[in-house]
């Protein structure tokens, strides 16, 4: 039996200069968790810039990720990468979303 443990991916976008948040659904508990993103270069994997992650419903399985307008005007035009990380209970470390991030003008 394969057993696939590769993050999910999922696609952003924003627009330079405006706030940006997505609330994402894994529709499991998540107590006990703790979570992180960021956007990374995709030349260099190094990050750019940390995103505010948030767990706002643990039993829900609900995680916010978002950037304030003041870090999107920071950011030049074009495709980031991006990734969510979470540490589960028992301190088992996961990339368990991934994709790539367009910034528009």
């Amino acid at each position: 039996m394969a057993y696939d443990q590769r993050p999910g991916t999922m696609p952003l976008g924003f627009k330079r200069s405006n706030d940006f948040a997505a609330l994402i659904d894994f529709s499991t508990s998540l107590v006990g968790y703790t979570a992180t993103s960021s956007l990374t270069s995709l030349v260099t994997g190094s990050v750019v810039t940390a995103m505010t992650t948030t767990i706002v419903d643990a039993a829900a399985g609900q995680i916010n990720v978002s950037l304030t307008d003041t870090q999107t005007a920071a950011l030049a035009a074009g495709t980031y990468g991006w990734q969510l990380d979470w540490t589960a209970p028992g301190d088992i470390q996961r990339t368990v979303l991934s994709g790539t991030v367009e910034v528009y003008p």
